[in-house]
């Protein structure tokens, strides 16, 4: 009798070890079919180029990954996240040599909020995700048309807020771990904050970024036209966002700017940004989005750039985690001096499907 009282006070004691710490595996893979076009005119003589392909992540990146938490007592729990991006059309990685390139941190958290150490998402990155234009899907007229940054960093450190009346905000900070064999002698480290408001059917974001990087930077399709942030750049960004929900109607806005100093020589970029943006639900599994960007950038040692997007999308939900989807995308880039008509232009067009686990 005594022994089975012993059996059953250990398998509850285990019971209730297992009940406080917690492992999921996840994932998403996204697939679509479709056709790019690109043209390039540049000193008056264009070439074109189209392409009908299957690829992968149309909507959203396709991935895998681990994460859990564990309770400490006393509200504190330690989680952690492991999260590799890959490509369903080929079954490659997304990218090559890294084992989870999306995220990998360990962290605490508890009432004071939450502390992530590792590679992580930058806060700029979580301001922007939160309000973007055209479902905020990878085909987004923002993501084509503004400045490229980083989403998230290696070797962050990462403090998330608790929510206080819909406020809630984040600092990340990335430690520049080998000045001397980076280019140019510059830390590769970067500094991000952001802040969100969310209360009814108001939700506004800010968001500030300072990098420091070790690798030159292509301004969005604007490279073919020697667009480019050189090695070594100092580069700042600050994004104000918002939206409005109507009920039938969503509506999106964000402005931003970028600048960026370069060492070697006395040169900057400088690039004033905006999109708006529209979702509409119209009926409980459809609903499409639309979105229109803008970039102007300003290089003193290249060319005075103009780039223009369109962006948009209809979504249909088959199931909680199944929908399938078709976009278009047009991007323009132009010189914007009047000293030439170069430009570069792109065209997509993609009708795909989007299964989580």
């Amino acid at each position: 009798m005594k022994k089975s009282l012993i059996a059953l006070a250990v398998l509850a004691a285990a019971g209730a070890a297992q009940a406080q710490s917690t492992v999921t595996l996840y994932g998403l893979a996204d697939i679509w079919v479709g056709s790019s076009k690109a043209t390039a005119t540049v000193g008056g003589v264009s070439a074109s180029a189209r392409t009908t392909l299957v690829d992968s992540n149309g909507f959203s990146t396709s991935k895998f990954g681990f994460k859990g938490s564990e309770d400490l007592g006393g509200g504190l729990k330690a989680n952690f996240q492991l999260e590799q991006g890959f490509n369903v059309d080929t079954g490659t990685a997304q990218a090559a040599g890294s084992a989870f390139n999306r995220q990998a941190w360990v962290g605490l958290s508890g009432g004071f909020g939450e502390v992530q150490l590792g590679r992580v998402w930058t806060s700029y990155d979580d301001v922007r995700a939160t309000i973007n234009d055209t479902f905020n899907a990878n085909v987004a007229s923002s993501f084509s048309t503004w400045v490229g940054y980083n989403d998230r960093t290696n070797n962050g450190i990462k403090y998330l807020t608790p929510s206080f009346g819909g406020i809630s905000g984040s600092v990340t900070y990335a430690l520049g771990e080998d000045k001397n064999t980076s280019t140019n002698g510059k830390d590769n480290n970067l500094l991000s904050v952001g802040v969100n408001y969310a209360g009814g059917p108001v939700a506004v974001g800010f968001a500030h970024q300072t990098e420091k990087s070790g690798t030159t930077t292509k301004l969005g399709a604007a490279g073919a036209l020697g667009g480019v942030i050189a090695d070594g750049t100092k580069v700042t960004y600050n994004l104000l966002n918002g939206s409005y929900d109507l009920g039938v109607v969503k509506l999106l806005a964000g402005f931003n700017q970028v600048k960026g100093t370069e060492p070697a020589v006395p040169g900057f970029v400088k690039a004033s940004e905006y999109f708006l943006g529209v979702e509409a639900p119209l009926s409980s599994a459809l609903g499409i989005a639309a979105g229109y960007s803008q970039s102007k950038i300003k290089d003193d040692t290249g060319p005075q750039l103009k780039g223009t997007g369109f962006s948009v999308m209809a979504k249909y939900n088959l199931s909680k985690r199944t929908f399938t989807y078709a976009a278009m995308n047009s991007t323009k880039f132009k010189d914007d001096s009047g000293a030439t008509s170069d430009s570069v232009k792109s065209q997509l067009f993609a009708v795909g499907v989007n299964h989580s686990f």
